[in-house]
């Protein structure tokens, strides 16, 4: 199974590339701040905006005042989900307990985006695959073997609604640490949707993905690289994940269909690219052609140049003027 639902969304082989602008902590603790990436991330193209929904005492075992100053409140959920509708893009955020998943379920979300560091969390993932909606699982720092695991745990609970997204959990990542081939092993062994959770500065990898196959495409969203906070450094500004979005949808046109053939607007130019065979000097009406009265020039209106061999010995059955194409009516 190669395509999941999203919504109205079909997501696989041969449809529109689903781009998720994740926003993560870059909200830096601001409604408002929040609220402008969502519609910025819009106006840029995305289809989905991300945040993630975890607590310091459902993600730690100590206290660690910045992850308590940069967790999304309860309170926030249902606008920011609102104002995500308003501006046409589908709100995600990933869940790190029960409670947030819970919370996330209630909401009303459509998908579920689950982070590379809970790949191994099966008991949420188990919890959360029994909602029975779609989940979008990030595998970085994984063995094959451990989202093996991950996969059976989420089916085992009757939901094969499931995409996988390759990740390097390196922020950023460097382009040699980026392994976008091991996408497909991902599609191969499992048979599901993939696409990538891409942390390296350019553009580069989320391309080269897309072109490998990638259904999903993540990356982090800020208004500048320079703003204090943990996703700042490594997340797209506005005007580049603009620029992504354009690049993906060319890149979607230019992949095609994969038939080898001319395209429509080439038609025309095979008879003014393409060669056939023309008289290289004036040809009597009865006289035996030898090569050296042939040339092969374009354009492409007669006899082509594949059929020399069979041109040459034959008779004219006119007058054939230098210059002049051949045909078989002109020759036997």
């Amino acid at each position: 199974m190669n395509k999941i639902m999203i919504g109205q969304r079909e997501i696989g082989d041969n449809k529109p590339v689903f781009v998720i602008a994740e926003i993560g902590s870059n909200h830096d603790a601001a409604l408002d701040r929040a609220k402008e990436l969502i519609h910025a991330a819009a106006k840029a193209g995305a289809d989905a905006v991300k945040f993630q929904s975890f607590s310091n005492e459902g993600l730690l075992s100590y206290d660690h005042e910045g992850i308590k100053k940069l967790a999304l409140p309860d309170e926030w959920h249902q606008v920011l989900f609102d104002y995500a509708v308003e501006c046409g893009v589908m709100f995600l955020s990933a869940p790190f307990e029960k409670k947030k998943a819970d919370l996330l379920n209630n909401l009303g979300v459509e998908v579920f985006k689950l982070a590379s560091g809970d790949l191994t969390h099966l008991p949420l993932l188990k919890h959360i695959a029994r909602f029975h909606k779609p989940i979008i699982l990030s595998t970085g720092m994984a063995y094959l073997s451990e989202v093996e695991e991950a996969v059976h745990a989420i089916k085992a609970e009757g939901n094969d609604q499931l995409a996988l997204l390759h990740c390097v959990s390196l922020y950023p990542a460097a382009y040699q640490d980026a392994n976008i081939r091991a996408m497909g092993t991902l599609k191969n062994k499992f048979q599901l949707p993939v696409g990538i959770s891409d942390h390296t500065l350019g553009l580069e990898v989320v391309l080269g993905a897309v072109a490998l196959g990638a259904s999903i495409v993540e990356k982090h969203l800020t208004f500048d690289r320079k703003l204090p906070g943990p996703d700042h450094p490594h997340s797209l500004t506005v005007d580049e994940f603009a620029q992504m979005v354009q690049s993906i949808r060319n890149l979607e046109q230019a992949l095609g269909d994969g038939e080898k053939k001319p395209t429509k607007n080439e038609i025309p130019e095979r008879q003014g690219a393409r060669r056939s065979i023309y008289a290289a000097e004036p040809i009597k009406k009865g006289q035996t052609i030898g090569r050296e009265s042939l040339k092969i020039v374009r354009h492409n209106l007669g006899l082509e140049p594949k059929e020399l061999d069979q041109v040459v010995g034959k008779k004219a059955q006119q007058d054939i003027a230098a210059n002049e194409v051949l045909t078989w009516q002109k020759i036997s």
